[in-house]
């Protein structure tokens, strides 16, 4: 009878060591959610304000992108428009176009004459 009373005490002991581990566990669990989530907040947050930022700046570069398109093709077309401009007013003034092309001539010759 003495090793039944004996087997029951260790049964006791090992149930009650179990119950430590499994609560020891447990508690270990809650305290590493309990350092987690406040990191998890604080990356979602971090990682939030960097989406954020990156999003401005791709906005920002896209906008001064459309702009310099914008510039390049007014200065790319400018000669075009300029010499439509031109030939427009020889056509509708060629008398003066010529009178306006020999003075100018004229000027340019003085200014880079040798004497």
């Amino acid at each position: 009878m003495e090793k039944f009373t004996a087997d029951t005490g260790n049964a006791a002991s090992e149930s009650a060591v179990q119950r430590g581990v499994e609560s020891a566990g447990a508690a270990l669990h809650h305290t590493i959610d309990k350092v987690a989530d406040p990191a998890r907040n604080t990356v979602d947050r971090v990682s939030t304000a960097a989406h954020a930022t990156v999003d401005k700046l791709a906005d920002s570069a896209a906008h001064v992108a459309e702009r310099f398109s914008d510039q390049t093709r007014r200065v790319t077309e400018a000669p075009a428009r300029a010499l439509e401009c031109s030939k427009s007013w020889v056509q509708e003034r060629p008398l003066e176009a010529v009178g306006a092309a020999l003075a100018i001539g004229f000027i340019l010759g003085r200014l880079t004459a040798r004497r």
